[in-house]
């Protein structure tokens, strides 16, 4: 059992009123506001480094509705409680917010940034690609194992591997790989999805070399390969794998998905896919680093078994590295709060909320609400172990919730979990050792270790 270590700023002193910039606490709809914000950049500092200590001290001073300042004039209403998962399939609000500015350069094609039919086009076509049956009939599970083994085989014997760095590069191959990316034309696919990832900061500039107009430029070179990519798909008639099925798929009325959905779509996931997923790996090594008791019940299940799981009903095989995965990811959820927009004044425990406010929906703190998980701050992968009934839509909240749930699930769990597997089977008894300590949390543009951390693999 090991404790998650808070970060090494905290945002505690600018809520208190040490920071002779903070404007003073206030309230905005009458709702009360954290105090502590910045001229124009609001709480981002803060958000950027001690989320969560931020988050907390607002569910502590105002209870379950306040407001932090995303900077810019951007505002949200955290709704923090438990109540706030409901969110996910209300139809008082939606993700239209998602289609606007530099977010909408971002997510305006996909089926996130859309709701009711449009949504459901979108949705009901990909699903069956997407599925644990349709990630066996495109073969997935063994692209991803094979690319998970030689990864981890380059680790072997290695002293200061940078860990994110190398989760990074492993789940942007394994995406790559699925969707017909070669091999040498990985570093500049890495390059372009570095510059896109700026997007999500959601700056209002767009002048020459500013975050905004560097996105663009990435989105627009992505979205020319990927379309190229699509189309020798299509002129090679393949029949076998993640994008003929794509290409294929068909929603409930057997309408098929356009370039433009297919473009907006795959652009995404490769983003979302590769960055998500190399969070929670790096978190996963750095509590097995600090974990020994975690790492000898990981190497001896791994070690059990005759090889990696290689399909979605393999995984079954290996509970306690689901266990391992999952107890990262309630610490470490890669998208730390998600957010709705009120379609029109909609009321939240019995008071109004304008039409037109984002509310977010703080990830974070429902995967540590100490009612739900004892001694929430702790990793104790055994929490996940014997249970008999399923897991509940809150307990995989760190994936969203309702029509918007997380359409890589089954494809993140799979890939996770062999690399667990990998690990327990590839590296020597020792284990993996951090260099650093354990890392400080990093909550922009994901919830990631902080990109310095160091582990060693050589026994």
């Amino acid at each position: 059992m090991s404790t998650a270590r808070p970060a090494s700023f905290t945002a505690l002193p600018l809520l208190r009123g040490r920071n002779p910039l903070a404007r003073r606490a206030e309230s905005r709809h009458g709702f009360p506001v954290l105090p502590g914000a910045f001229p124009a950049i609001g709480h981002m500092p803060a958000m950027a480094v001690d989320a969560l200590d931020l988050l907390r001290e607002g569910q502590r001073r105002f209870g379950s509705l306040f407001f932090w300042a995303q900077g810019f004039g951007r505002w949200q209403l955290i709704y923090a409680s438990n109540e706030a998962f409901s969110l996910f399939k209300s139809k008082a609000l939606d993700s239209s917010y998602l289609t606007e500015g530099g977010l909408g350069h971002l997510f305006g094609q996909s089926l996130m940034a859309h709701d009711g039919a449009a949504h459901r086009h979108i949705r009901t076509a990909m699903n069956g690609p997407f599925s644990p049956k349709g990630l066996d009939a495109a073969e997935v599970g063994a692209v991803v194992a094979t690319s998970v083994e030689r990864r981890v085989r380059s680790w072997l014997g290695r002293r200061d591997v940078r860990v994110l760095r190398e989760t990074r590069e492993l789940a942007l191959e394994v995406m790559f790989k699925i969707t017909g990316v070669e091999d040498d034309e990985l570093p500049e696919w890495r390059k372009h999805y570095e510059e896109l990832m700026l997007l999500i900061l959601n700056l209002p500039f767009d002048v020459p070399g500013s975050p905004r107009r560097r996105g663009l430029r990435a989105r627009d070179w992505l979205d020319t390969r990927i379309r190229r990519i699509l189309a020798d798909v299509r002129a090679r008639g393949e029949t076998k794998g993640l994008l003929p099925a794509l290409l294929n798929a068909r929603d409930e009325d057997g309408e098929p998905l356009s370039e433009q959905d297919l473009v907006g779509n795959l652009r995404l996931l490769l983003l979302a896919g590769h960055e998500t997923s190399a969070s929670i790996m790096a978190w996963c090594i750095a509590h097995l680093a600090e974990s020994p008791a975690v790492w000898r019940a990981l190497r001896d299940e791994a070690m059990s078994a005759p090889d990696l799981p290689r399909s979605p009903a393999d995984l079954r095989r290996f509970p306690y590295a689901e266990a391992v995965f999952r107890e990262a990811l309630r610490l470490h959820p890669p998208v730390p709060w998600d957010a709705r927009r009120a379609v029109a004044d909609v009321e939240l425990e019995g008071r109004t909320v304008p039409g037109g406010t984002h509310v977010g929906i703080p990830l974070i703190l429902l995967s540590r609400d100490p009612e739900l998980y004892p001694d929430p701050d702790s990793y104790r992968p055994e929490r996940w172990l014997g249970r008999k009934e399923a897991l509940s839509p809150l307990e995989i909240a760190q994936f969203g919730g309702g029509a918007h749930f997380c359409l890589g699930y089954h494809l993140a769990w799979m890939e996770i979990v062999q690399l667990l597997v990998a690990l327990g089977r590839m590296l020597p008894a020792s284990g993996p050792r951090l260099q650093n300590g354990f890392p400080a949390p990093r909550y922009l543009p994901v919830l990631r270790p902080a990109g310095g951390t160091l582990v060693r693999f050589d026994g």
